[in-house]
């Protein structure tokens, strides 16, 4: 049975730990707690705190109740991370200029983020990978890494905004205050890292208000002072790529974060300007094979391979190719993932499905086993969330941001909606706020 389970307000308290007390005394000390929790979710869909998904735009739900990390923890998880950034970006060069270390050819070749105009290029300062979210999960307390994002990492906004909100709605019931951390300078400066300008042009690339995380386009875009900008607005021209802006006309541009994928369909020229050095493109095209479920599975095996420690484990993982027979028995003691999923989409906990759903999904993995791999199902620790009008016993992540190789005190929380051990927006999940004490 997965804990989502209400909890009696009685005892409750007995799930934290001393670095919880003076949350837990403004919590029983306040008469109208969960009056500030509606109010909070009514007051941040109203200031468009949205997440774009199935034709419409979702409010995205806030749990109140503060997570704590402590410094101590923060670091450790910042120092693994920053070695698996180092780990991540030193795959991509060898991969792409032909040592095509510990990942089968096959594998690489055949994700849809392989760039073959990558191979042999060496991008601008060696760097790949500028900006990565590590999605982590506890058990009994010790972090595991459950997912490499480093082709398009999204959720910090959100973790900002939460901690605004509580910060704001919860003033009079909270003693302390969170922090919203350090995103936004470590964005910024991350990307006027990216190009030797002493002031470089700085566009976020977004397909516009239909894109899930348009909100965060915007609030970065609102927050930097950096332009916003579509496809249709990008032109490239000799020897430079130019935004279109309405203050100024045509402006060149020296960096570009990209939020898309298909560069090339929706910004012709794109890719051929950053190969001939006209422009930089944050994260680089072709870093998307890293992001692949599949090359997860080989992770350790890489950093073995490149002499770098492996801080914080992560599940046992494995393609489902070649290691079916062996697992045939047993797939159902499983998570499934579809190699090129994200957002939560493609990730199957076998255990938790209906019966239906679970032979549909098997069945297709058995037909396609090149599509997915497996990893061992987590039973991960629990939080307590104030959802609603009752505190429940529930699943949740921590999402933390890496800049190059600096960690941001920005962390995004993200809590598993009713019957799920999935925590993605996209998936209904909820956002908690963090607070590093």
């Amino acid at each position: 049975m997965i804990p989502f389970k209400k909890i009696n307000s009685s005892s409750y308290l007995e799930y934290y730990d001393e670095r919880y007390k003076q949350i837990i005394t403004d919590v029983e000390n306040s008469k109208d707690y969960f009056k500030h929790v509606k109010l909070v979710n009514e007051i941040a869909y109203r200031e468009g705190f949205t997440f774009y998904t199935s034709y419409y735009y979702r409010s995205i739900k806030i749990d109140p109740l503060p997570r704590i990390i402590t410094r101590d923890e923060f670091n450790l998880i910042s120092d693994g991370l920053k070695k698996r950034g180092e780990a991540i970006n030193k795959f991509l060069y060898s991969w792409y200029h032909g040592d095509k270390v510990v990942v089968p050819e096959e594998i690489i070749k055949s994700s849809v983020y392989f760039r073959p105009e990558m191979i042999g290029f060496d991008p601008p300062k060696g760097i790949y990978v500028y900006i990565y979210g590590e999605d982590l999960v506890k058990v009994h307390g010790v972090p595991y890494i459950l997912e490499d994002n480093v082709r398009i990492p999204s959720g910090m906004s959100y973790a900002i905004k939460t901690v605004e909100l509580v910060n704001r709605e919860f003033k009079d019931v909270y003693s302390k205050k969170g922090d919203i951390g350090d995103g936004l300078s470590k964005l910024k400066s991350t990307l006027e890292k990216a190009s030797d300008t002493k002031d470089p042009v700085i566009v976020i690339l977004t397909d516009g208000t239909y894109n899930s995380a348009y909100f965060e386009h915007k609030f970065y875009s609102d927050n930097l002072n950096i332009i916003l900008a579509e496809p249709s607005d990008i032109a490239v021209k000799e020897g430079e790529v130019v935004v279109k802006t309405i203050d100024s006309g045509e402006v060149h541009v020296d960096v570009i974060y990209r939020r898309i994928e298909d560069l090339d369909i929706l910004t012709p020229g794109l890719m051929n300007a950053y190969l001939r050095g006209w422009v930089n493109i944050v994260n680089a095209p072709g870093t998307g094979i890293a992001d692949d479920k599949i090359t997860f599975c080989f992770m350790p095996k890489i950093m073995d391979f490149m002499g770098i420690k492996e801080v914080i484990r992560q599940p046992f993982s494995l393609p489902l190719e070649g290691t079916k027979e062996q697992f045939e028995k047993e797939l159902e003691k499983f998570v499934i993932k579809r190699r090129e999923g994200y957002g939560g989409s493609g990730t199957y906990v076998l255990k938790d499905l209906p019966s239906e759903e679970r032979v549909k999904i098997l069945r297709e993995a058995r037909n396609y086993p090149e599509e997915f791999m497996i990893q061992e199902t987590l039973d991960f620790d629990t939080v307590i969330s104030a959802i609603e009008d009752n505190f429940y016993q529930t699943y949740a992540d921590i999402r933390v941001f890496m800049f190059i190789d600096e960690a941001s005190t920005s962390i995004l929380s993200r809590v598993a909606p009713f019957g799920s051990r999935i925590t993605n927006n996209s998936s209904g999940g909820l956002v908690k706020p963090v607070w590093i004490l």
